[in-house]
Order: structure tokens, then C-alpha cells, then sequence
């Protein structure tokens, strides 16, 4: 079918895409009076034909759209009208000649959970405080799937929609228009690594709302979270990530150091959960601890990562070096201090932590500047106005010259020792740097990767 824009503005706001009465019926999914269609291969839309008209009863909140059984020359035979979003969403420009197919939805489609992120339509131009029970309660309202009825001596059918990862949609809050982008819609029952994300809302839908820090809107009253987005992908590959044997541990850190931070702030502070504020990576030189760490911070799904060099933090200046470590955290406690539990997650990465934080006493140069570190330090971390919002890593191959107060529960809990590689690591390694000569055919068909990660032995990251 043909691209067109929609025929008018307030059309645009219905989120439907539009063709004419012959091709509409084309589309109609059997048993009921839904017509689907899946646009592009990319995502699915409700279709009709122009003009909608909008019922608007006692007993309803908020508009309903019915049909009107007459149709309107300005979307002829074989064009297919979409709105600005959806056209930029599914990539294509007015005049493409695009697939539409019609959407058969399989059984079991209703969402159990719906992760959205919200922004205005246009950027930049205020500040409002979205109450996410209302605004999921009306979402639900608008594009829940929901049976046709009988009013008038009239059949009406109402709009549904299928959300779709990816997806953008535009809608209309209490006088201000919104963007919501789904994250994640997640099926009870569906394999994610196989199947596109989609469904529809049904009353049991979990909505969770999220937004950017840029956006300018604070969600408060998130009761409906299922799940907390802590990471920026569902599944990860850490061969394509650059990191080779080190798979059970990274197993072993997700285990320790991020299993609260899955469940939403509201239920940990229920159960009384503290979450695990550091780390510390250690073992020989050159076996990955940096390139780990950096990794684990990109996989986050908060700010990015600070990475600091330990000797960097020191300065020639009596106190310098503590507001050195303060400036640190000043990102994270302002977060804190203004969207509280709904803060992103701060990252620290400490590259060699051992030259600022040795053992107090042990130094001998008369400042006691490496003694006030360690101080400045625990207190930002475990002190009387603790932060929640901070995971501090840090790295190391001496962990006998670290304070002992460093390593105690509240601090830098989890210490996850990073060794040499074993055979099967080794032979990760190697098919990880030759990976690009594979690809370009430089690599001799006759070199045998497991054979040198058996003989090699001495090999590291």
C-alpha cells in the first residue's frame, strides 16, 4: 500500500491508521469487530476508514471512538494514512510503497507487563508531576481491548490498540500532550529471544512508567511497577561485549550485588532490603578486572559511569584531595535530594583503589591525607546521610594494602576475585580478538583456536 498523511489533525491524536471502506474490511479480524493490521513487519495498528466520530456519554470519562459508516474520498483505494510518529517509527515517508498485512492476534496476547517511558511532545517546555496510578488507569481506558456494545439501537466498536516494543505513541493528559515510547510488553508465557514483544493492555496489565531526566516530568505514586529496568538489555552476550571467561562471574556479581535492585523501590523498603552500595575486583594484573568494570557500567541502566585512576583524586592542597571524593558523589546526592527513590543509579569505578585507600596508619608522611581519604570515603558510603542511589567499584591487585573498614558489609561487600583464565576461558579470549579477522577472511581456515587455548597458558586478557 501507498503512504499518506492522515487526512486531519485531530486525527493524528487517535493513534489509528486510516484507508478506504473497500480496503478496511480486508483487514478484519474473524469473530469480532477489530481490523489489525501489521505495518511494515514492524508494528501493529487498529485501522479504519475517515471520519471517526467521537461518542462522549455520562458514563464515560473519557472519549470513545465509534464508527461513522461513511467513508471519505481523501484516502483513496491501495493508500494506507499514518501520523507523523508512526511514520518516522516504521521508517517510511509519504509516497512509499510499503507491506500491510492483516494482524491475527494469537491466544494468550494480553500484556502482563507494560514498561513505558513518557516525554511531551515538545521538549523542553515545562515541568509536571504525573501521578502514575491516574495515568495508568486512563491508558488502560483508552487502548485496554475491550468488547463491542450496544447503545442507540447501535453497535459501537471501541479503538485497541497493540503495543509493540519500540513503539511511540502520542496521547493527551489532563491538557498536556505526551510521547510514550514501550520499553518492554511482556507476555505471560511468550520467549522474549524469539518473538517480537507485543500484546494488549487487559485489565491485569502491570504499567510501569519511567522517564528520562531531561524530560521534565516527576512521576510519583508508582504502585504498578512489576519489575525494576536496572539494565539497558534483557539478555547479554559477553563475548560480544569483549569479555571472555569470566562468565561465572559474572554470574556470581549479579547474584550478590544487583538481585535487590530488580525489585521496585516501593517493595524493598516493604521488606526492609538494603541494597549492595560496592564492590571490589581483585586478582593479577591483566586478567580483566578494567575492562569488567567499565562493561558492568554501560550494562546499567542509569548515569554514566565515573571512572577515576586512584592517584588522580590526590592534590598538592590541604583538603583538595577529600573535596576530590566529595565532588564525586555531589551528582547522586542532588539526584537524590530531588526525585528521592526514583533516582537513577550512580556509578563509581575506582582504577587501582590501593593508592588512596591503604590501611590507616600504615603511611608515614606526616599529612594524614591517605588516613582522611578513607574517611571521606566511608562516610559517603555508609555515613549518617548515606546514599541508596551509588554502586562504587573498585580495583585492585593488592588487596593487602586495603583498609580492613573498606571491606565490611555496607561498604565493599561483594569481592569478586578475577584469575587467570582457565582452557575454556583462554579459548573465549582468543576467538574474541581473531573475531574480526575471522569476518574479513584474514584467519587461515587451518588455525585451530582450541588447540592454542590448550598450549597457551600464560595468556590473559
Amino acid at each position: 500500500m501507498i503512504v499518506t498523511n492522515t487526512p486531519a489533525a485531530d486525527l493524528a491524536l487517535t493513534n489509528l491508521a486510516y484507508c478506504s471502506h473497500a480496503d478496511l474490511h480486508g483487514f478484519a479480524v474473524p469473530g469480532t469487530k477489530l481490523y489489525l493490521a501489521s505495518i511494515a513487519d514492524s508494528f501493529v495498528l487498529s485501522l479504519s476508514y475517515p471520519f471517526l466520530s467521537f461518542l462522549t456519554a455520562p458514563c464515560f470519562r473519557s472519549e470513545v471512538l465509534v464508527d461513522d459508516d461513511t467513508a471519505h474520498e481523501s484516502v483513496r483505494n491501495g493508500h494506507i494514512a499514518l501520523n507523523v510518529i508512526q511514520r518516522r517509527h516504521g521508517r517510511v515517508s509519504s509516497s512509499d510503497t510499503i507491506s500491510v498485512n492483516r494482524f491475527i492476534p494469537p491466544e494468550n496476547f494480553d500484556l502482563a507487563l507494560l514498561s513505558l517511558e513518557l516525554e511531551f511532545v515538545k521538549k523542553g517546555t515545562k515541568s509536571e508531576q504525573v501521578d502514575a496510578v491516574l495515568l495508568a488507569n486512563q491508558l488502560k481506558k483508552r487502548f485496554m481491548k475491550q468488547e463491542e456494545f450496544y447503545m442507540f439501537m447501535t453497535y459501537y466498536s471501541i479503538l485497541c490498540m497493540v503495543m509493540t516494543a519500540g513503539q511511540r505513541v502520542s496521547f493527551e493528559f489532563y491538557g498536556n500532550n505526551y510521547i510514550f515510547t514501550v520499553n518492554q510488553a511482556a507476555v505471560e508465557g511468550q520467549e522474549k529471544s524469539r518473538t517480537i514483544e507485543r500484546g494488549m493492555i487487559s485489565s491485569d496489565t502491570y504499567i510501569f512508567i519511567e522517564t528520562s531526566n531531561a524530560s521534565g516530568i516527576k512521576i510519583v505514586n508508582q504502585r504498578e511497577a512489576a519489575s525494576s529496568n536496572i539494565f539497558r538489555q534483557k539478555e547479554f552476550n559477553l563475548q560480544s561485549l569483549g569479555i571472555g571467561g569470566l562468565s561465572a562471574e559474572f554470574a556470581d556479581i549479579f547474584r550478590r550485588a544487583f538481585a535487590s535492585r530488580v525489585f521496585p523501590p516501593h517493595v524493598t523498603n516493604k521488606l526492609g532490603i538494603k541494597h549492595v552500595k560496592g564492590m571490589l575486583l581483585y586478582g593479577p594484573p591483566g586478567t580483566g578486572k578494567t575492562l569488567m568494570a567499565r562493561q558492568i557500567g554501560k550494562m546499567l541502566n542509569g548515569r554514566e559511569p565515573k571512572i577515576v585512576n586512584g592517584p588522580e583524586v590526590l592534590s598538592k592542597y590541604v583538603g583538595e584531595t577529600e573535596k576530590n571524593v566529595r565532588d564525586l558523589f555531589a551528582d547522586a546526592e542532588n539526584d537524590q535530594r530531588t526525585r528521592g527513590d526514583q533516582s537513577d543509579l550512580h556509578v563509581i569505578i575506582f582504577d587501582e583503589i590501593d593508592a588512596i585507600c591503604k590501611s590507616r596508619g600504615s603511611t608515614r608522611d606526616g599529612t594524614g591525607v591517605h588516613d582522611s581519604i578513607v574517611n571521606q570515603l566511608l562516610t559517603k558510603i555508609d555515613g549518617v546521610e548515606s546514599l541508596n542511589n551509588v554502586l562504587l567499584i573498585g580495583m585492585t591487585n593488592r588487596k593487602d594494602l586495603l583498609d580492613e573498614a573498606l571491606l565490611r558489609p555496607g561498604r565493599l561487600e561483594v569481592q569478586i576475585e578475577i584469575s587467570l583464565p582457565d582452557e575454556n576461558g583462554r579459548l573465549q579470549i582468543l576467538q574474541i580478538h581473531t573475531n574480526k579477522m575471522k569476518e574479513s577472511s584474514f584467519l587461515a581456515p587451518d588455525v585451530n583456536l582450541q588447540e592454542l587455548g590448550m598450549s597457551i597458558s600464560e595468556i590473559c586478557l
